[in-house]
């Protein structure tokens, strides 16, 4: 179970998870030694899964963001989730309740690129039928954040 100085330490490792232990100390008014004995903690535990980079796919060229929703018939659904892990084109997807079975974030360089990425998509066997968004813009990302009290 998170304490409020676990969820604080979350959230400043959120917004930069390369700062020091030292200063994490000054803001959670700990020791270092304790901050870190807590960063080990949630790292032990799974809480923090993974220290990541935040890439900025536009700067790779991959310009168009769309969530693609599938609609299978026949094969199960995770035979086709095991099918699109070899698409470098799917960033991430998710097994949903619905109509659709899954949903895929895809990137791609452009809508022809799209195009073709949903004609290859639609010759695997169960897909049925896509339905494809098109992200226009993202407002907000902000991912996981602890909720901090009052």
């Amino acid at each position: 179970m998170l304490d409020h100085i676990d969820e604080k330490l979350l959230a400043l490792l959120k917004k930069d998870a390369k700062k020091k232990y030292s200063d994490l100390a000054v803001e959670l008014d700990l020791s270092p030694p304790s901050v870190h004995a807590r960063v080990k903690k949630l790292e032990q535990s799974g809480v923090i899964k993974s220290y990541n980079i935040d890439i900025d796919a536009t700067q790779l060229g991959l310009k168009l963001c769309a969530f693609v929703r599938l609609t299978t018939e026949g094969s199960s659904c995770s035979d086709l989730c095991k099918a699109l892990t070899i698409f470098p084109e799917v960033e991430e997807f998710y097994t949903v309740a619905g109509e659709e079975c899954v949903l895929l974030k895809v990137r791609t360089t452009d809508t022809a690129a799209l195009g073709h990425f949903l004609d290859t998509l639609r010759t695997i066997a169960g897909v049925k039928k896509t339905i494809t968004s098109v992200v226009l813009n993202v407002p907000l990302d902000r991912g996981i954040t602890p909720r901090l009290p009052d």
